[in-house]
């Protein structure tokens, strides 16, 4: 009895043993592969929450710089549509209307015989005794000028009376013997406005 005992006992020994020797260390070795497991989830999250971030702020700063790009190119539309503008209006408004009021003033017939007065007095002024030919519009027949003309201008007159020219307002004088053209024509009458007005009317209308 006391043999079966020891029997029993050497038995549950060796079992003890082989239980110690071969499962305990397997299941610490599972247990170690569970926590390495773990572990390795643990930073393959980590790592992909970390790389997801990075191509949101990736993402984001590509959306910012595309904004900031788009933005300036919008402004940059926005002030050469301005300008453009801003030409159209000084040539449809300015310039057309500028030569329309020049041209219809300067087609006068009283403002061409006023200009020929004045001229002819500045000449009396001077002592200066010279013959001249005045060139009128196209559209102001001769006569209507030499009527409102002195006899003392049209004395000194080329051909006693005015000629005609190409040009739709204004009158040209051209003094014989010096070869001097003297141009007050509507053109040239426009231009000279337009360089002195030009910068306080853009001042006025285009103050942006």
């Amino acid at each position: 009895m006391k043999g079966l005992e020891t029997g029993k006992d050497k038995i549950q020994k060796i079992c003890d043993a082989l239980k110690k020797e071969t499962l305990e260390p397997a299941k610490q070795e599972a247990r170690e592969l569970i926590e390495n497991a773990h572990l390795q989830a643990a930073d393959i999250v980590k790592a992909a929450k970390k790389e997801a971030e990075e191509r949101l702020a990736s993402a984001e700063k590509e959306i910012e710089e595309k904004q900031k790009v788009f933005q300036s190119s919008l402004h940059l539309a926005c002030r050469q549509g301005i300008e453009l503008l801003k030409q159209k209006i000084e040539h449809e408004l300015f310039n057309r209307e500028l030569a329309s009021m020049v041209e219809k003033e300067m087609a006068d017939p009283k403002v061409i015989a006023d200009l020929l007065l004045s001229f002819m007095k500045a000449m009396e002024e001077r002592g200066i005794e010279e013959d001249f030919a005045a060139i009128i519009p196209k559209q102001i027949a001769p006569r209507t000028i030499n009527s409102m003309l002195t006899s003392r201008i049209l004395e000194r007159l080329k051909d006693h009376t005015v000629s005609v020219g190409g040009f739709d307002g204004g009158v040209q004088i051209k003094m014989m013997s010096r070869q001097i053209t003297i141009d007050v024509s509507d053109q040239v009458v426009r231009e000279l406005i337009a360089l002195y007005i030009r910068r306080d009317f853009r001042d006025l209308i285009f103050a942006v």
